[in-house]
């Protein structure tokens, strides 16, 4: 696996790695290259060689020793060429994202151009080095206007049948994977039915029949590990959460933070589109002076719903974006319930609260998503730390999370 890690896009710093395993679950071993190499696309050729296509605006060719863990020679321009009708990068509107395969002899390279409202172009050579021509094999927005489709790469089964994954930008709600028939004309892998999107089709056949599945959202916390549904904010602190000291519950212990961007143990999971709705409940009992526990929306900006603990007493505030909204003074029970309602029209969230898991209470205060951490979509956020240090031993408990997509 390959990939990069820049500094600044459209910079000529960063770093290129090559990351091995065994297994999916590793261990992984990491090559760092001292080489700069955008947006890299590792290909293996059928005489043993080893390459990365690379670039922004212009392409490169870059050959690797056979091993892939270190450069072998200087990168070769292979394309620079900008397209007249793309707009949404301004000066930078050549191409990136390069996948390359070798099919029936020649070699493609497939990449994004235009950016969110862009599109998909294909290249192809019978060397490696060029001269490439071009084709674009899907300029559609028909799904989400004004949003094209792009990114991606190419898959043949064993069958025969070739298909193309590639997403579609949704702005905060995310970037949204589609799964693309392709029809081979004149030597060129046309995306999609009549250059269209496809929303509806077949499923690929590959040779069975499969229960339909959906990914994980829900959770009860009565496993021993967590599902791959959930991410962590930060690198956790291993030490503060447990799903076994009380089973059935995820149990987030409280490190110190100045605030939401900070609090280290945040639980998330993608919101998803074009509307969804995440539910918690949160045993409150253990919390201890300045813990702030709750569920929002986590990007910048953020919001949640949480339970604030004073001393002695609790109250329950909304914080949208830092700025904090007081909406209960003096709560005695110890759970609280909290739901979020996400949809992309606007991308908005809404609030709610509820004290007997019946009855929930709207806050008159919404989230205006936004994407102030570039091309993450905003998640669900379930957290709980201290603004004051003697906070630290304090816990929440929470007993579940319920995914809907209403």
């Amino acid at each position: 696996m390959g990939f990069c890690t820049p500094y600044g896009l459209g910079t000529e710093t960063g770093h290129f790695s090559i990351c091995e395993a065994e297994k999916p679950e590793g261990p992984w071993k990491r090559t760092i290259f001292p080489e700069y190499l955008y947006d890299p696309g590792l290909f293996f050729d059928d005489d043993g060689k080893v390459y990365v296509v690379h670039g922004q605006g212009k392409l490169f060719i870059t050959e690797l020793n056979t091993d892939a863990r270190s450069v072998k020679g200087k990168p070769v321009e292979i394309w620079n060429k900008r397209f007249e009708n793309s707009q949404t990068f301004g000066k930078r509107f050549g191409m990136e994202g390069a996948h390359m395969y070798k099919i029936n002899g020649k070699y493609y390279i497939t990449c994004p151009a235009g950016g969110t409202e862009g599109w998909q172009v294909c290249l192809r050579s019978d060397n490696i080095y060029g001269p490439y021509e071009h084709k674009i094999i899907i300029q559609d927005d028909s799904s989400y206007p004004p949003n094209g489709l792009h990114q991606g790469g190419i898959v043949q089964l064993k069958n025969g049948d070739w298909w193309f994954i590639i997403m579609q930008d949704r702005g905060p709600i995310g970037r949204v994977p589609h799964l693309m028939p392709v029809k081979w004309v004149d030597g060129w892998p046309m995306l999609g039915a009549d250059g269209k999107d496809v929303i509806t089709y077949p499923k690929p056949n590959v040779g069975k029949t499969s229960p339909i599945m959906v990914p994980a959202t829900s959770d009860e916390f009565k496993g021993k590990k967590l599902g791959l549904q959930w991410q962590w904010n930060h690198n956790p602190d291993d030490t503060k959460w447990t799903l076994t000291e009380r089973p059935g519950y995820m149990r987030l212990k409280a490190s110190q933070a100045k605030n939401l961007k900070e609090a280290r143990n945040t639980l998330t999971q993608r919101v998803q589109g074009p509307s969804s709705e995440g539910s918690v409940a949160i045993d409150i009992t253990r919390l201890k002076d300045g813990n702030v526990a709750g569920f929002g929306v986590f990007q910048f900006p953020y919001a949640y719903v949480a339970v604030q603990q004073e001393g002695d007493s609790r109250k329950i505030i909304m914080c949208n974006d830092g700025e904090s909204i007081e909406t209960v003074d003096a709560v005695k029970s110890n759970k609280i319930w909290i739901r979020v309602r996400v949809m992309d029209k606007d991308f908005t969230a809404r609030f709610y609260y509820s004290l007997d898991g019946q009855t929930y209470s709207p806050i008159d205060n919404e989230l205006k998503m936004g994407l102030g951490l570039d091309w993450t979509a905003n998640r669900f956020a379930l957290f709980n730390f201290p603004t004051k240090a003697n906070g630290v031993d304090g816990y929440a408990d929470f007993d579940w999370f319920r995914f809907t997509g209403k």
